[in-house]
């Protein structure tokens, strides 16, 4: 198998920054912290990152600058601080912080999240409704930092107003290096209908990079999305829940002939563990186990039994307890298999 679009193979070129990977973490809410990231890190070293979404407001006002959100780890680059804002002058304020105390390779904005307490405070997806505001907030950003800013965004705030063509050629004008297209509405949330031909459709209107997200959950769909739209590239967001190896999955696929190999699931888990260790080094084993257990329930899929195993998981208390569950779902695959 050759590749059918050989510069997917080269480095993106997102303003002055050359990021030698076509696949990116897209930004998770109480997913992609820095631990999260290392693992990723650990199969895609040269994909473009991204932070959770950080709100300019929450920095500011609370003159926390030792957030855990704001971690970031000694290997954790290219990585993207993404803030998510509706006031230029605090989004300004955080954009330096952030520079200053962590050294960005670039700064996305969220207009994208479909999340209420975020609309309601007129940041995220409710800026799509405001495209003379959200101009106003890229173009003042690009103008008062030396980093590149980037913005995530959707079809629209519902299937009425899909206004991501123009909202992605005002992003452009307004100096933004690279857009990235959720394909749903505000609406949808993350239901059903992802509209896949509408990356083909935004990135015959730009001349910046555009990256396509929505769906995305193996390198076959990966690949497909990028042979048949023609994008720069692809984000990857739910689809890495439990399988933090797919983003280095899909840049082997990027940068090798054929497809990478299955992981076995005595692998999977011993992945797994080791996220819940890390993550318990991190936190501490009691909030760390609590912020775990919903990882292990992704980790835990795809085979017989499965259901009942992911129901015990969520109430383990210590990291002896996820290992017990771990060996039992070995020994009872083994024993299927003989």
């Amino acid at each position: 198998m050759t590749h059918s679009s050989p510069h997917l193979a080269s480095p993106l070129q997102i303003g002055p920054v050359s990021v030698n990977s076509r696949v990116m973490l897209a930004p998770m809410a109480g997913v992609t912290d820095v631990v999260f990231r290392d693992l990723v890190r650990r199969k895609a070293p040269e994909s473009l990152i991204c932070t959770e979404m950080i709100s300019s407001n929450g920095i500011i006002y609370s003159k926390r600058r030792d957030a855990r959100i704001l971690d970031k780890g000694e290997n954790d680059h290219p990585i993207a601080y993404q803030l998510a804002a509706n006031r230029e002058e605090v989004l300004l304020q955080a954009a330096e912080q952030i520079i200053e105390d962590k050294n960005p390779d670039t700064i996305d904005l969220n207009m994208g999240c479909p999340v209420k307490k975020i609309t309601g405070n007129f940041e995220g997806c409710a800026l799509m409704k405001e495209p003379e505001k959200a101009y106003q907030l890229i173009s003042k950003l690009v103008r008062h930092i030396d980093k590149p800013v980037t913005v995530k965004f959707r079809l629209g705030w519902d299937a009425n107003s899909m206004n991501y063509v123009e909202f992605g050629q005002m992003a452009e004008a307004a100096g933004a290096s690279m857009v990235t297209l959720h394909a749903r509405t505000r609406a949808q949330g993350y239901g059903p209908g992802c509209k896949w031909e509408a990356f083909g459709e935004l990135k015959n209107h730009l001349k910046i990079p555009v990256i396509a997200n929505g769906d995305i959950d193996s390198a076959e769909t990966a690949r497909k999305i990028l042979d048949t739209y023609h994008v720069d590239g692809v984000m990857v967001g739910r689809g890495c829940l439990g399988k933090p190896w797919l983003i280095g999955d899909i840049d082997y696929m990027l940068k090798h002939e054929g497809m990478p190999l299955q992981r076995p699931l005595e692998e999977k888990l011993a992945i797994c563990l080791e996220h819940a260790k890390m993550h318990c080094d991190y936190r501490g084993e009691v909030a760390g186990i609590r912020d775990m257990r919903k990882h292990l329930t992704w980790y835990v899929k795809g085979f017989h039994g499965a259901t009942r195993y992911r129901k015990e998981l969520t109430a383990v208390e210590t990291m002896d307890d996820i290992k017990q569950i771990f060996e039992a779902i070995l020994n009872e695959q083994y024993a299927q298999v003989g």
